[in-house]
């Protein structure tokens, strides 16, 4: 019986992700095994090869001719015509990009020269863009998947995998032969062959994948339903853990269980026992696994959600993670990373917003490897696989850890280059940053926060902005490219205290080499959501349609920042921001990424306040006119005036989702239970408000 583990797209294809490998080389050790596949990447590649994107643009001009030859559009048809239109040219970009992007990020000499990936990255970023359109009303990206206005709720998501909307399904059609499909003269086999296996695990660990995972389940179980299906990973843990039962009951139907927690001995119970599991019935397979460690299975008599008993891993039966399964060049860089955690859970655990691992409150129990092991092990992993570049990817590293692991790399003349996310403490001296350099630390992402003493006294960062500033600039004298991650909103802020942390980043620029201004969002396991009158919030509600609760909503006790207010500090984060090349995730010039390390390295921290500067109009400018695809309805003239259907979508959405967000109603109106109320934005309350908008004529006759 072979076992599947899949890392689902949406997300980063530049680097491989930890938790798989870290669970396969788990189950080795205990004599088991599982095939690693990187679903994501393989998916990434088929998306930018040269005749999908062709097929997205025949899809984006045939949609394009139909609507532009209708005598009047409603007001879903006006916004996806927009689309359309503003794709057209984009999808021409991506189409003939030469060198195509993908050359670009693994080629060394195009990917360190500016224009070269300022422009590839442009022409991933109009194929998402072309993605999105052709597949309205649902936009893509490598960290979105999403629909255009509307939370996912079940019936969602059960429409999305049963009227096979997901962009992917031609990709998983392919990867995921039959042996009925197999063309033997030619010699092709499949990519993942299903009669043998009897496991396949999708972990979820980001948002963005939440689409595609649950589609998995479904279309793999339509394909190998002897197979269990297993969610896990710690976004959908998160899901579930917080889920009233009835929801957790309709998570359940697209898998036969959901790993919580940490997945190890989760992993190691339930594989030996699936041969006999596939032979039981129902019931008997419920009792069969009642007791298989962080195991969510379904009663069928009870139809009730059980969770086995509870585990954590014990850091002494870690293992180094096992990478052996992925093509480490197959990535989007030009040189190979890892990724290790030495750790797990966070030391300080206190932060007021903080809700993160695989816990049901904050922060997981902080646990460490011995830092002479951890280093051993870093030194052993960049020789098996040739990579000198790490990610330590914890939740944080304690500072006196970071500096034992430093001087244990040092010891055992282990010569990699790091980065890691550190919490900044008087402990980190002069000194111990530039010992943490010597090391190999090249970069260090710090939770600043806020700019406000008052603000980070109530977020109980344990530090104040003296402290930080001073600690940043020894980082930064060091060597060592300093990350800052700032958010605005948190509640009870003002706006001169969310301006406190622009001004406070523009007056230390030069020891800034990176940095993001985010906007608070309410966390289920946050200690604000455990104890919200604490913080100034009165209330805590979900919007009608949000069923996986991924975007709380609240009210405070000094009510919402109006609309000028917003603008004015946006505005000002525009303006700071300038001066730096800042891009989104996964690129260059975002908080984290393999691609901005790699920058760092080679330029070093000042990379993107002086290298992507030489890029020009290639990053931000006006590009040429993309040449022509010769694709139907790629230059055909629109019919419907584009900025006008933009007028009414901009009047529509300001008066509707200040209604459908901000305002309440009981639960019991929208089919839920319980007596909590619920901001009034589902499917049917979106579109009833939509028919009201009138339909748009054309002047146009056949």
């Amino acid at each position: 019986m072979e076992a599947l583990l899949l890392h689902p797209p949406f997300a980063d294809p530049t680097q491989p992700y930890l938790s798989l490998p870290t669970l396969k080389a788990c189950l080795k050790k205990r004599g088991l095994d599982a095939r690693v596949v990187d679903l994501n990447l393989e998916a990434a590649h088929w998306l930018m090869d040269h005749e999908t994107l062709r097929d997205i643009a025949r899809r984006i001009g045939s949609r394009f001719v139909d609507l532009n030859r209708s005598q009047g559009l409603d007001f879903h048809e006006q916004r996806e015509f927009r689309a359309l239109v503003a794709a057209r040219p984009s999808i021409e970009h991506a189409v003939g990009a030469d060198p195509s992007p993908i050359t670009v990020f693994q080629t060394r000499e195009l990917f360190y020269d500016a224009s070269h990936y300022a422009l590839a990255r442009r022409h991933v970023e109009m194929a998402f863009e072309a993605l999105s359109a052709a597949n309205y009303p649902y936009r893509f990206g490598f960290n979105v998947a999403s629909h255009g206005v509307l939370p996912w709720s079940f019936d969602l998501l059960d429409e999305y995998c049963a009227k096979k909307k997901s962009p992917l399904d031609a990709f998983y059609q392919g990867w995921f032969k039959g042996a009925e499909e197999w063309d033997w003269d030619a010699g092709t086999l499949p990519n993942c062959e299903l009669a043998d296996t009897g496991f396949i695990g999708v972990s979820v660990v980001f948002p963005s994948q939440i689409p595609e995972a649950l589609y998995l389940c479904r279309f793999l179980k339509a394909r190998a339903p002897h197979a269990f299906i297993a969610l896990g990973g710690p976004c959908i843990h998160q899901v579930a853990i917080h889920m009233e039962e009835e929801l957790r009951v309709r998570l359940l139907s697209f898998a036969d269980g959901i790993g919580l927690f940490e997945g190890e001995e989760t992993l190691a119970q339930l594989l030996p026992r699936l041969d006999e599991w596939r032979r039981a019935t129902p019931a008997a397979r419920f009792a069969l696994l009642a007791d298989v460690p962080n195991l969510m299975t379904l009663d069928p008599i009870a139809k009730t959600p059980r969770i086995g008993p509870r585990w954590s891993l014990d850091m002494e039966d870690a293992v180094a993670p096992d990478y052996s399964d992925l093509d480490l060049d197959r990535y989007w860089a030009p040189s190979r990373t890892l990724l290790y955690a030495p750790t797990r859970g966070c030391y300080w655990g206190k932060c007021s917003f903080c809700y993160y691992g695989l816990t049901e409150t904050a922060t997981a129990s902080y646990r460490e490897i011995p830092a002479d092991r951890a280093a051993s092990e870093l030194g052993q992993l960049s020789r098996r696989y040739g990579v000198k570049n790490f990610y330590i990817s914890c939740d944080v590293l304690s500072p006196k850890y970071a500096v034992k692991l430093a001087e244990a790399l040092i010891e055992k003349g282990v010569k990699i280059r790091w980065s890691s996310d550190l919490k900044i403490e008087k402990y980190f001296t002069p000194e111990r940053c530039k010992l943490l350099f010597d090391s190999g630390l090249r970069s260090a992402a710090f939770g600043i926060e806020s700019g406000s003493d008052r603000i980070l006294s109530l977020m109980q960062k344990g530090c104040d902005r003296a402290t930080m500033t001073t600690v940043n600039r020894a980082f930064h004298e060091a060597g060592v490219a300093t990350e800052w991650m700032t958010f605005t909103d948190h509640p009870d802020e003002s706006v001169d205290e969310a301006l406190e942390t622009v001004q406070w980043i523009e007056e230390q620029q030069e020891f800034i080499d990176l940095f993001i201004v985010g906007q608070f969002g309410l966390e289920n396991g946050s200690d604000i959501a455990q104890d919200p009158l604490r913080y100034g919030v009165r209330k805590i509600y979900y919007a009608s349609g949000d069923d996986l609760r991924l975007y709380a909503l609240f009210t405070q006790k000094n009510g919402r920042r109006n609309a000028d207010s917003n603008t004015r500090i946006e505005r000002e984060i525009e303006r700071v921001a300038s001066a730096w090349e800042l891009h989104p995730y996964p690129w260059a010039g975002a908080n984290s990424t393999h691609h901005s390390f790699l920058h760092f390295l080679e330029f070093g921290p000042r990379a993107f306040r002086n290298h992507f500067q030489k890029a020009g109009a290639a990053s931000k400018g006006a590009l040429a006119t993309p040449p022509v695809a010769h694709i139907a309805g790629m230059r055909e003239k629109p019919r419907f005036d584009v900025e006008h259907i933009a007028e009414r979508e901009r009047a529509f959405f300001g008066e509707y989702m200040q209604r459908a967000l901000y305002t309440t109603i009981p639960a019991s109106r929208t089919g839920g239970s319980g007596s909590d109320e619920v901001a009034p934005l589902s499917a049917e309350d979106y579109a009833a408000a939509a028919s009201n908008v009138t339909i748009l004529r054309s002047g146009w006759k056949a």
